[in-house]
């Protein structure tokens, strides 16, 4: 049984890993497509636009449209205040975190408006940290525009799943809510 009980604990402290320290740091490539992809290896980048996909579906019409706005100019803002080095990674990962947690409230509450909106302006911390891991890879607009169509198209798969758990998954906003708060636990592990 304590054997058990050390692996668990090995294996657990291995999670962060899986939520921050994901592929896509590279600084060989740069461009669109290394800003295009970044966002699919990250569990944190995951978690938080299909979250807030799912949140928004539940809105009405102008709020998905307002969101995906809303995000990516966060997102693009963040990055150029990240490029600046105006706030340090160590404070945008916090931030991440924070946004995942807003993202899970969200999800788990009825609000249609401040929650979501709380969630895409803490988006912005994801692009601060890639403005302070990509940006002096050069090819600043290729990799902004490559990162914010990646998370657009997440943010859009997130608005697909709000439908189909709408319809077919009682409670599916609560367990992804559930989703994210995990990510962020793990993420300040």
């Amino acid at each position: 049984m304590n054997f058990i009980k050390k692996c668990s604990v090995g294996l657990l402290s291995m999670l962060p890993v899986l939520a921050m320290a994901h592929p896509g740091h590279d600084h060989e490539h740069s461009g669109f497509v290394a800003g295009f992809i970044h966002p699919f290896t990250g569990l944190d980048h995951l978690v938080m636009a299909l979250g807030f996909g799912i949140l928004l579906w539940s809105a009405a019409k102008q709020w998905k449209i307002a969101g995906i706005i809303t995000l990516s100019i966060a997102l693009i803002v963040g990055f150029l205040v990240g490029a600046q080095g105006l706030i340090p990674e160590s404070i945008a990962e916090y931030g991440i975190i924070a946004s995942l947690i807003v993202t899970a409230i969200a999800l788990w509450t009825k609000s249609n408006r401040i929650w979501p909106m709380a969630a895409a302006l803490l988006a912005s911390f994801h692009g601060v940290a890639h403005g302070v891991e990509l940006a002096h890879a050069g090819h600043i607009v290729a990799l902004v525009t490559g990162m914010v169509t990646g998370m657009a198209l997440i943010y859009c798969a997130g608005l697909a799943l709000g439908a189909i758990f709408t319809r077919y998954v009682p409670y599916g906003k609560k367990i992804m809510g559930t989703c994210a708060a995990i990510v962020a636990v793990i993420g300040l592990s």
